[in-house]
This record gives C-alpha cells, sequence and structure tokens, in this order.
C-alpha cells in the first residue's frame, strides 16, 4: 500500500487510502465487490437519534458523525505482518484498532478509514476535514448504547511530520482519534498528509 509511516512505537501506519478518482488503489483481486462508500440518508428531517448513554468500556461497532451524515460500521483491525496498521477492508467501514483502547475506557480510542477508494470514489472519511471544533461524534456499542464526544482539534500533518506518537498516546484521557489521507495524491507515492481529528469525551 502507498504511503506508509514510520510510527514511534515500532509500528507503521498505511497510507489509509491510495487512490483518488478511481486511480488504482492496493486491493486484492480476490477481494469481494465493495458497496457503496456511504449509504444514501434522507435530506429533511433527523436521521440519527442518540442512544443511552454507555457507562462501562466496549469494543465499538458503529461510529456515528451526524454533520458528515456518517453512520459507518467498525472493523476491529491491527497489524499485519509487516508491522502496518491494517486499513478498513470496505470504503464504507471504519476500522478501531485493538492495540488502543477501548471507547469508555479512559483512554485514546484509535480509528481510521479510506478518503476514497479505487473503482468507487469518495469514501467514509471523504469530508473529514469539514469537521470543526465543537462538532460532534458518537460511537455506539453492540448494546446499543453510545458515547459522545467532541471534536477539540483537526489537523493535517505532513506523512514525514505526523507525530504518531502523539497520535497514539494513551495518557490523554477518554478521546477518539479518527485519521484518513489528506493533501496531494500522486500515483507513485499516494496523498502526501495525514488527517487527524480528536474529540474528547463529552460529560
Amino acid at each position: 500500500m502507498a504511503g506508509l509511516l514510520a510510527l514511534g512505537s515500532g509500528l507503521w501506519v498505511a497510507g489509509i487510502s491510495p487512490a483518488a478518482h478511481g486511480e488504482p488503489a492496493h486491493r486484492s483481486e480476490s477481494s469481494p465487490p465493495s458497496p457503496p462508500a456511504v449509504t444514501a440518508v434522507p435530506e429533511a428531517g433527523p436521521w440519527w437519534q442518540p442512544l443511552p448513554i454507555a457507562h462501562t468500556s466496549f469494543v465499538p461497532v458503529r461510529l456515528v458523525i451526524e454533520k458528515l451524515r456518517i453512520g459507518a460500521p467498525i472493523e476491529v483491525r491491527g497489524t499485519d505482518a509487516h508491522n502496518v496498521m491494517e486499513a478498513p477492508d470496505r470504503p464504507s467501514d471504519v476500522a478501531w484498532y485493538r492495540f488502543t483502547a477501548r471507547p469508555g475506557s479512559g483512554s485514546n480510542a484509535v480509528f481510521a478509514g479510506h478518503r476514497d477508494f479505487a473503482k468507487v470514489g469518495p469514501a467514509v472519511f471523504w469530508k473529514l476535514g469539514d469537521l470543526a471544533t465543537g462538532d460532534l461524534i458518537d460511537v455506539v456499542s453492540p448494546q446499543q448504547t453510545e458515547i459522545r464526544y467532541r471534536v477539540s482539534q483537526v489537523r493535517s500533518y505532513p506523512v514525514g511530520a505526523m507525530p504518531m506518537n502523539d497520535v497514539l498516546a494513551a495518557d490523554v484521557g477518554d478521546e477518539v482519534t479518527l485519521i484518513t489521507c489528506a493533501g496531494r495524491y500522486t500515483p507513485d507515492t499516494g496523498y502526501d498528509h495525514r488527517l487527524v481529528v480528536r474529540a474528547r469525551r463529552m460529560a
């Protein structure tokens, strides 16, 4: 996969989406056909009703960003044989990394999603850069409870200068971190930036 980035912990983070506007991306020929990137939702009226608040930590099953009309299934991911953070298999899904915190545990739960995807186009985090301080992110449990977070920071980093120790830090409080590609795309190297959104748990 294009655009690998070294982490201070000895991991590598994949260039979450190496293709823009239908340009070729890394994908196994045996992979199943990809579903549409984002499920359509009604343009009028509320489409997301808040769920009961979760009082314990959990393995997340869905990520909701109402401002962007995202309601994405979550894949539990780790690292591959080359110590690379695994990207989600599908353009419509978000990855939660099992080596980071569970939501609600008091630490940093890290997620990643594709910005775009070969033969599909815009993917789940296509508009992640539209988030601003104060916007809301909901993480849903298997029991259909949730934890709500408020965006505290949106930053774009050059690939070679991304502070992965800070991005994965476990001592930042009860937060979520969302990562996707950003910046300029080239076929040889992929995107040259990574977008990082941080959000803190609401009381």
